[in-house]
């Protein structure tokens, strides 16, 4: 069976889907533009390990109530610097990822860049 990707080209946002531990599962390509870098050099690392343009340590607080339940809805603005070295304003957008028995298996990020 085929796997396709839904993340991969349908969403104008840099979208992001981590498990439990952080680590990354999908990179979409809006998140490549953003970022400059590929899911392949991504994938199974840790989302606050990278050095990105984007303050990966402030998003603890941003995905952590969706991993534990405490939230199902987390946004907040971040200044950030995108990959061609200039100073944008990033909305992310957390929500939980959820098994078919509702159970929270890790969290997707929705990044957008406010204009």
């Amino acid at each position: 069976m085929l796997f396709c990707n839904p993340l991969s080209g349908s969403l104008r946002s840099g979208a992001v889907v981590i498990d439990q531990h952080f680590n990354i599962l999908v990179w979409n390509h809006r998140a490549e533009d953003l970022w400059g870098l590929r899911e392949t050099e991504v994938k199974s690392h840790s989302l606050l390990s990278l050095d990105i343009g984007l303050p990966v340590d402030r998003l603890r607080a941003v995905i952590r109530p969706c991993l534990s339940g405490d939230d199902n809805h987390t946004e907040v603005l971040l200044e950030a610097t995108n990959r061609r070295g200039k100073a944008i304003q990033c909305r992310i957008t957390c929500a939980p990822l959820l098994a078919a028995n509702k159970e929270r298996q890790g969290a997707i990020l929705l990044m957008e860049e406010e204009t």
